[in-house]
């Protein structure tokens, strides 16, 4: 009869286990098992359009560029933060839809973690969050040279507009600072679509926040659409604003803020700059998430900013 081996096996007692656990964390001390690499810090994207100079561009050279590209670098530095940008379509950040704004997937899905200067509204603050203002904004109304069709903001209710998909200068704007309900208003996908719009005479006028048109005639009127500025638009979650709005508050009292804002135009050229805040003062601050800069309100109707 073949001898039977009656050793216990190591693998069939629990103290056995033990040991096999124990040889394996001694291998582990040993660095002969391989640990995994630690996790980088998080870096932060922020969304530009490419499209918006001085702001944000894409210049000759292919090279994307702009005030808010030095901007984001500036106060990501402050805040010892890694932070980089991606170029997107409007779409992916705002849209409207059936006349209502929606957050554009790219934010909401997290393709990146921030829009970069995009004003804040009261239909955006329903979806989303903004940090502190980084900018001041208005609106306007644009017609073609000379007004040939007699646009007239107090006859809105006359009046067929048009205005950029996604932008806070909408039919919900209009209703809330009491112009009324426009006779009916179109949605261009940029602003190519909607100067066409103006030039074959389909609408009236456009809504919108630009202060200039080489080729076109702004109305002097100044409308307040927005809650607070511009600043980074970001998803109700989001921590971004935690560190952004301290370190933007310490570049903005430095003073460094103000003077990248002098050399804007002869850095990146484009459209003049008025819209920056104004210079600190030693009381003066930016105090809470999303306030703006004080605007001393006209009439009903218009506001006239304090501040180039």
């Amino acid at each position: 009869m073949a001898e039977v081996n009656r050793r216990p096996s190591l693998l069939r007692k629990p103290w056995g286990l033990f040991l096999q656990m124990n040889v394996l964390g001694l291998l582990c001390v040993c660095g002969l098992v391989i640990l995994p690499t630690p996790v980088q810090a998080k870096t932060w994207v922020f969304a530009v359009g490419g499209n918006r100079r001085p702001w944000n561009f894409i210049g000759d050279d292919g090279v994307l560029k702009g005030a808010d590209l030095d901007l984001i670098q500036a106060v990501c530095d402050v805040a010892n933060q890694k932070c980089a940008t991606t170029v997107v379509p409007t779409e992916a950040c705002v849209q409207t839809v059936r006349g209502r704004f929606y957050p554009g997937e790219g934010l909401m899905a997290g393709w990146f973690d921030a829009c970069t200067s995009y004003v804040s509204s009261i239909d955006r603050v329903n979806a989303l969050q903004f940090t502190d203002p980084i900018r001041t904004t208005t609106s306007t109304f644009t017609v073609l040279q000379g007004n040939p069709k007699n646009f007239d903001p107090l006859n809105l209710q006359n009046a067929v507009i048009v205005h950029l998909n996604g932008a806070f200068t909408n039919e919900q704007c209009t209703i809330r600072i009491g112009l009324g309900r426009p006779k009916a208003v179109l949605v261009a996908a940029g602003i190519a679509e909607a100067k066409e719009l103006l030039l074959n005479r389909t609408v009236d006028a456009l809504f919108s926040p630009r202060t200039t048109f080489n080729d076109l005639e702004v109305l002097p009127g100044r409308y307040r659409c927005d809650v607070s500025g511009v600043g980074m638009m970001v998803k109700k979650d989001s921590e971004l604003p935690v560190w952004w709005n301290p370190a933007f508050q310490k570049y903005y009292m430095s003073g460094r803020y103000n003077d990248a804002c002098d050399q804007i135009n002869q850095k990146y050229g484009g459209f003049p700059v008025h819209n920056c805040l104004p210079r600190p003062t030693s009381q003066q601050g930016i105090v809470g998430t999303g306030s703006a800069p004080i605007r001393k309100r006209r009439n009903r109707f218009v506001v006239q900013f304090t501040q180039n």
